[in-house]
């Protein structure tokens, strides 16, 4: 996420659960959200195509965190997190309920086999370094009009408040070096890193213990 403004609180809605039609507005914040990151800028190296490819590429997570896990939503829909629960892992049953296998077909195969191969590799990773029951913090990402106000660390802080609530720990991963500061600051330090495959960017993984 990028800060480029100072906090301003007032500018933070209360976070709550996202109201499954507001699903179009939270499409296009991750889109948006997401458009300069490392991994989906491999991924999708056409910007002409990129935007309408994330749009079709995020909304498969969006489902899948609203029909298996916790989505959490502020200012209309233009700040997002997804997170899956203990005990809750991503299935191939799962993703495929939520539309993954058309995804080599709308957004191309080149693309897809990218994220298949970096997606194994963070994969391994959250096996390794969280094996207990703990939260994923799969997605946040907020509006660009709106970044650097605090919207993303409220998302992040309910999260986490639920987390120590239930004393487990979480874990993300991220392709964007300059959010590890922003996590660090929530209480996750980097576990492992690696390279997300052939020509990709480097992939990091972090966790954090349940502060109680």
């Amino acid at each position: 996420m990028n800060r480029r403004e100072p906090c301003r609180e007032r500018d933070v809605e209360p976070v709550k659960p996202l109201n499954p039609a507001a699903m179009e507005r939270a499409v296009i914040t991750l889109e948006r959200a997401f458009a300069s990151d490392p991994m989906f800028t491999w991924m999708f190296p056409d910007p002409r195509q990129r935007s309408r490819s994330l749009r079709l590429f995020l909304r498969v997570p969006l489902q899948y965190g609203l029909r298996y896990g916790h989505v959490t939503e502020s200012n209309g829909g233009m700040a997002v997190a997804i997170w899956l629960p203990p005990g809750q892992e991503i299935t191939a049953s799962g993703m495929i309920r939520c539309g993954i296998l058309s995804i080599p077909f709308s957004v191309g195969v080149r693309p897809f086999v990218r994220f298949a191969g970096a997606d194994d590799i963070m994969g391994k990773f959250h096996k390794r370094f969280v094996p207990e029951p703990h939260w994923y913090l799969l997605i946040v990402g907020v509006d660009p009009e709106l970044q650097g106000r605090g919207l993303g660390s409220a998302l992040v802080k309910e999260g986490l408040a639920r987390a120590d609530e239930s004393n487990c720990p979480c874990y993300l991963d991220t392709s964007e070096e300059r959010n590890l500061a922003f996590y660090r600051r929530e209480g996750f330090a980097v576990v492992g890193t690696a390279p997300l495959g052939k020509g990709g960017p480097p992939g990091w993984a972090m966790r954090r213990n349940a502060q109680r």
